[in-house]
């Protein structure tokens, strides 16, 4: 079974169409964590990987 053609996807505002299902990485550590994770991640099929900073909308 292609994961892939089951995927739901959306069309960004650009047009681009990208998988809804993704992983987010904000909140794993940086370095060999996420370097596994994230490769892990695409040996399995993911194609959207989320790397947005997010803010704290507390100030310090």
């Amino acid at each position: 079974m292609d994961a892939q053609k089951n995927q739901t996807h959306l069309t960004l505002n650009n047009g681009i169409v990208i998988p809804q299902f993704g992983l987010g990485v904000y909140s794993i550590p940086a370095g060999e964590v996420t370097y596994n994770s994230v490769l892990t991640a695409l040996k399995a099929g993911y194609r959207h990987i989320n790397t947005a900073h997010a803010l704290s909308s507390r100030s310090g």
